[in-house]
């Protein structure tokens, strides 16, 4: 039953990456070759918000992408399956939505400016994008017991204190 919980949670998921993929990517195509008019000279992009629109792709991507590993580890392991589902939902589209702003943001820069800056850091982000696949191994990982060596719990029994004589 939790088996077919977790693969319809990574389904659900998978269909929710792949669509906002493609949504940005028909949205970038359509930029791309003129197919949405963007007025170019009602926003002059200038070398300062370049600067800050560059930083914010470069800061953004590994924080989203170390947020979601870190906010992984830090939940309590084991937990309720249907309980871990919602919380790894939660942090899978925190960093989804971080980097389809980040990408959007940078569409819209390229549609206003022309700028190949913007349309490289978009190519780069629908790159990361493909890394960011939910993981049925991740999920179950958060409800189940992890596998322990026995060597270990030998190890473990054995550095108990010493009693005082």
């Amino acid at each position: 039953m939790k088996g077919t919980a977790d693969a319809c949670i990574i389904l659900y998921l998978s269909r929710h990456l792949y669509g906002n993929m493609i949504f940005l990517l028909l949205l970038f195509l359509l930029v791309l070759f003129r197919g949405i008019p963007f007025p170019e000279n009602i926003l002059p992009v200038g070398v300062t918000m370049e600067r800050y629109a560059i930083m914010i792709t470069i800061i953004a991507i590994p924080v989203a992408l170390k947020l979601f590993a870190d906010r992984l580890k830090k939940i309590s392991c084991p937990r309720k399956a249907i309980e871990a589902g919602k919380k790894y939902k939660k942090i899978y589209f925190m960093r989804l939505y971080t980097l389809s702003t980040v990408t959007l943001m940078n569409i819209t820069l390229f549609g206003f400016s022309r700028n190949s800056n913007f349309m490289w850091f978009t190519i780069v982000l629908f790159i990361i994008f493909l890394f960011c696949r939910p993981s049925l191994a991740e999920l179950t990982n958060l409800w189940e017991l992890p596998d322990s060596d026995p060597g270990q719990q030998i190890m473990h029994e054995s550095q108990k204190p010493l009693e005082d004589e």
